[in-house]
């Protein structure tokens, strides 16, 4: 119920916070054209840039939208009212990676035909598999992203350590997920790369198994 209750309260700031994810959507999709037009108007390997481009605008907003969660509960006092409480951590870490993962989730629903669109790739066919693919690396983003956002909390510089500790952590991630996706939009399968979903789904594993080490530890030392 905690988790749920931390959830419930995450996904309220967000929409009160409508501007930001305006914006974030903006900037997003502005990635998107821009790249698309750079890549452009002959594409040596649409699937490839296709995919690049898709994930590097997930991967940057993402940061964002990580740094403007910690932004909007410094504001409300939530996270100190919640420790207050003395609820369980882990439970408050598994509300708000679940919120995390949603914001990212609507980016991605967002982005993922504006991108087909631009680089005239994908097909109705492989959309169920790239949803999956997609899931794996929005998990594993929003585990590894709410603790790392736990670590940087209060500090100044929170956009530049976070950039630092996400991008050497979610390299593997990032690139299962952009070979992935882009086997799909060129072969129809993941066959030549599947090793790459096994590398996603134990980063996912790592990711929560850690976090429900130290988060507690995070929390105290915040005290």
């Amino acid at each position: 119920m905690t988790a749920l209750r931390v959830l419930a309260k995450d996904l309220r700031l967000h929409a009160r916070d409508a501007r930001f994810i305006a914006t974030l959507s903006l900037f997003s999709l502005s990635l998107v054209l821009i790249l698309s037009v750079a890549f452009g108007p002959f594409f040596r390997d649409p699937a490839r840039e296709a995919s690049a481009t898709l994930w590097a605008a997930l991967f940057f907003a993402g940061v964002l939208g990580l740094t403007r969660a910690l932004d909007l509960e410094s504001e409300s006092g939530g996270g100190e009212a919640l420790r207050l409480t003395g609820a369980d951590p882990f439970a408050i870490y598994a509300g708000k990676t679940i919120a995390n993962f949603l914001l990212m989730a609507v980016l991605f629903v967002l982005l993922l035909p504006c991108t087909s669109i631009f680089f005239d790739v994908g097909n109705l066919a492989v959309l169920p598999t790239v949803a999956g693919v997609a899931a794996l690396a929005l998990i594993g983003y929003a585990a590894w992203g709410t603790l790392f956002a736990a670590l940087a909390r209060g500090l100044k510089a929170r956009e530049l350590l976070l950039s630092i500790l996400l991008f050497p952590t979610l390299i593997p991630l990032w690139i299962g997920a952009v070979k992935l996706t882009r086997s799909l939009w060129a072969d129809g399968t993941i066959e030549p790369v599947r090793d790459w979903v096994k590398i996603m789904v134990v980063i996912d594993v790592l990711g929560l198994a850690l976090a429900a080490w130290l988060y507690e530890v995070i929390q105290e030392a915040e005290e």
